[in-house]
């Protein structure tokens, strides 16, 4: 089986090689397939999503694959499954919005993303991360995912921050409502209160999602608890 990974903000795709390492001690037909984000020159959502969905199915070869999704990387796993609902046998989705309602929303949501990337083109990396850290979503949990400063572009990032601004992003509620396939899990910390609401509301809008907390842990589930995150991922993938 191969499970297809996008990470989020401040993240690479290396991020995901101790969980990977991790299943596959339990699930020796797993391959991974990770997402880098920073590969190619950075497109819109539609764009991104076409390129990706072309290359997943190149890349599967026929057989229906799992798709893993954090934060952005989870916004675009949701677009990639109304995209191409038939490639994904099902799509695990950890901690991400899938969209705003309003205008006003948007546009202040806009507002903040371009001034993360105005500050990225010229204020010191670290000091930046440490601030990314402090916001309250992250539950005051200390950031325990594999980060490498000096594996992150600020330009890259910036360009990340608009391009994919959550203000620049469809509200996709009513296309999820409409899918029949393929089952979405919604996954969020015990103490992430407000992605637990997010995907309990969304569970009662969309007949294909499931919503369920993971304990002992915040906003970065799969690093703050992999074991339980392990666990409800593969039960998910091979059921």
């Amino acid at each position: 089986m191969k499970l297809f990974c996008i990470h989020g903000n401040f993240q690479t795709a290396k991020v995901w090689q101790s969980l990977g390492d991790g299943m596959k001690a339990e699930f020796s037909d797993l391959e991974m397939v990770t997402e880098d984000l920073y590969a190619k020159p950075f497109q819109g959502f539609d764009d991104w999503t076409k390129d990706f969905c072309d290359r997943a199915e190149l890349a599967a070869n026929g057989e229906k694959s799992v798709l893993l999704g954090y934060s952005l990387g989870g916004r675009l796993a949701l677009h990639a499954c109304i995209h191409r609902p038939d490639l994904w046998q099902g799509v695990v989705v950890v901690g991400a919005d899938p969209g705003l309602g309003s205008n006003e929303e948007k546009n202040q949501q806009f507002t903040r993303d371009r001034n993360w990337a105005d500050r990225l083109k010229k204020e010191p990396l670290e000091q930046l991360v440490r601030e990314w850290d402090e916001q309250p979503v992250f539950c005051g949990i200390e950031n325990s995912a594999p980060r490498n400063l000096e594996e992150l572009d600020p330009i890259q990032l910036s360009q990340q921050f608009e391009v994919f601004s959550k203000g620049l992003q469809q509200n996709l509620v009513p296309a999820l409502s409409e899918l029949k396939t393929p089952p979405v899990l919604f996954l969020a910390g015990e103490k992430d209160k407000k992605y637990q609401q997010i995907g309990d509301e969304l569970a009662e809008l969309c007949p294909v999602v499931e919503s369920q907390w993971v304990e002992d842990s915040g906003h970065r589930v799969p690093w703050e608890n992999p074991e339980s995150f392990s666990r409800i991922l593969i039960d998910f993938a091979i059921g």
